[in-house]
């Protein structure tokens, strides 16, 4: 069967939804999903954790054009916020290679006594300097994710999962593009295959230009019998080799490792589990006695740790929406809104314009 569309997005995690919910609008969508449903590898084991001092200052700046849209969020019954309120504390402990917080962002400093406040299990003689970020916030991940679905199907677009691409060729103006059951054409390709980006740009001729996927594992540990955690903020110590917060009334955990790994469906390792317990453990005096539910995702980072949203610059017809890293879900609405322009050629505001070319793939040529 072949089957044609004006845009072809391969990849279903969050960012592929939210464009392509974006460009529905605008002409016939197909999304195919290497996987049996969407998001099943990145966007469902992030940390789900909206942080605007996170990452370099064009992340900080997609993320400031993303809130409002997760804030007035359109759902079934009408439109609310995908955002609650969580706050990040910023520490420098005792032991850390960093002695302060300074070089993460320019945030309010507070006292080690309103931190212990807020968090009991922490040790004060253990802590040396703090920041918090107050407004940031967890994010409804499945909400978000649900409902960019549903605009895709609401505006007549197609997700195909179970559709790994096999094989591409550009033939007059066209890309015909075969999965498992069906050829595709389309005159637009975007890949926003995540971890597997590199690897898809391949099969197109489009150069990998050192997109490189990150193993980050996480843990779920009981906090304690006596408190109720779910209205802790998070805590991110000074060297970003640790942090934690409250998942569904217990403690997710992280050292926040960035192991480099092929493309794979990952696991959590036995030993970075346990470092991320030790160094938990040595700050806190909770003692950690079972590990309830470990696991791993795939952050996937360009060379300069930034996106890339644009036009292949040597192969015609291939976007590329990738390299989102760890904040691809806080990004996505924002991400999608400046490839909808680029692709569909309608001039973006001014904001977004002056992402294009710091984000562009065509600074890798240069």
């Amino acid at each position: 069967m072949t089957l044609a569309c004006d845009f072809l997005v391969i990849g279903a995690g969050l960012p592929g939804l939210s464009l392509a919910a974006e460009l529905a609008s605008e002409g016939q969508v197909i999304v195919a999903e290497r996987e049996e449903h969407p998001g099943y590898h990145a966007t469902g084991r992030s940390a789900a954790i909206f942080s605007g001092s996170y990452g370099l200052p064009p992340v900080q700046a997609l993320s400031a054009l993303s809130r409002p849209l997760l804030e007035a969020f359109p759902t079934e019954d009408g439109v609310r916020s995908s955002l609650t309120a969580r706050g990040i504390f910023f520490v420098a402990f005792e032991g850390d290679r960093r002695r302060t917080v300074d070089h993460m962002a320019p945030l309010p400093k507070v006292s080690p006594t309103d931190l212990c406040r807020a968090v009991p299990i922490l040790r004060p003689d253990m802590v040396l300097d703090v920041r918090h970020e107050a407004d940031a916030a967890d994010i409804d991940v499945h909400a978000v994710q649900s409902g960019y679905l549903r605009l895709l199907r609401e505006r007549g677009g197609r997700l195909m999962s179970g559709a790994a691409v096999g094989a591409a060729r550009r033939d007059h103006g066209v890309w015909r593009v075969d999965l498992p059951h069906e050829t595709i054409e389309a005159r637009t390709v975007i890949d926003a295959a995540g971890a597997w980006a590199g690897q898809v740009a391949a099969l197109f001729g489009a150069a990998d230009p050192g997109l490189a996927p990150l193993r980050r594992s996480a843990a779920i540990v009981d906090g304690p019998e006596d408190m109720a955690v779910s209205g802790w903020p998070m805590i991110v110590n000074a060297d970003e080799t640790l942090y934690f917060k409250p998942e569904g009334g217990r403690l997710m955990l992280s050292p926040a490792d960035e192991t480099p790994v092929e493309p794979h469906d990952a696991y959590a390792e036995d030993m970075d589990i346990a470092i991320a317990v030790d160094r938990f453990m040595q700050i806190t005096t909770l003692e950690v006695r079972q590990v309830r539910t470990p696991w791993a995702g795939l952050r996937t980072f360009a060379p300069d740790r930034l996106p890339m949203i644009g036009f292949d610059p040597m192969v015609e017809g291939f976007f590329w929406l990738a390299g989102q890293g760890g904040f691809g879900i806080q990004t996505a609405p924002g991400a999608a809104r400046l490839a909808a322009a680029l692709l569909t050629g309608h001039q973006p505001d001014e904001a977004l314009r002056a992402l294009a070319g710091p984000l562009s793939p065509g600074r890798f040529r240069r």
